[in-house]
């Protein structure tokens, strides 16, 4: 199975929205393979454009556009690796856009996974921080009266265990979208770099991605 629709099977339900956007992203790499007008790659990524004609007027106009929203959104690391190869700068305006269009994109889906995964962290950390309270207040409450007897035979205990077991599925569910995104990440960074003829996949993974929460257990 391709990536793409790996990606879109694994999904988990009501959380599609904050998984990378890799049909997006591969969409401008094959608009750069196939040499369609640079104008046609900031639609792939901010949307539809608005009908003024100073957007349309020229390849520059649509570079430029782009870069300043870079500058705004993107940290100081993200554009050093946006300018890490010094033979990209002799490459045409069409090249420089769509390398611009690409990049703030990534840019956008790593922080909304990013952000999302803290989310979805703390929120497992509050549960489990609350069903082992509840545990212990089972036990206090639910003392054996006798030798044969165990705490775990009340009802309020079978309900902790029961969230336990809850917590555990969702902890799964969220390393798999770690997992799944990472993955992503990877794929789409090699495939820009094959059809663009770049070598800014190891760079950006290194200093963009795996620093990340979502990807760097050290930090989390």
């Amino acid at each position: 199975m391709k990536f793409g629709k790996q990606i879109l099977a694994q999904r988990v339900p009501g959380w599609s929205q904050y998984y990378l956007d890799y049909k997006a992203l591969k969409k401008i790499v094959s608009s750069l393979a196939s040499g369609r007008s640079l104008t046609e790659s900031p639609s792939l990524v901010l949307g539809p454009r608005p009908t003024n004609p100073s957007l349309t007027s020229g390849a520059s106009d649509v570079v430029h556009s782009l870069q300043d929203a870079s500058v705004n959104l993107q940290d100081q690391q993200a554009l050093e690796i946006l300018n890490a190869s010094g033979r990209d700068e002799d490459r045409g305006p069409n090249f420089q856009a769509h390398k611009v269009a690409f990049f703030f994109k990534l840019e956008r889906e790593l922080e909304k996974i990013n952000a999302f995964y803290l989310q979805k962290e703390a929120e497992l950390k509050l549960r489990l921080e609350t069903l082992l309270s509840k545990r212990r207040a089972a036990v206090v409450r639910h003392l054996p009266q006798d030798a044969d007897a165990t705490p775990k035979d009340h009802v309020e205990w079978k309900a902790v265990e029961e969230g336990f077991r809850l917590l555990e599925r969702d902890l799964a569910k969220l390393q798999q979208f770690v997992d799944i995104n990472a993955t992503g990440f990877r794929k789409i960074l090699k495939k820009w770099d094959k059809r663009s003829k770049s070598t800014t996949k190891e760079l950006y993974l290194a200093r963009q991605v795996d620093v990340q929460p979502v990807f760097n257990r050290q930090v989390r």
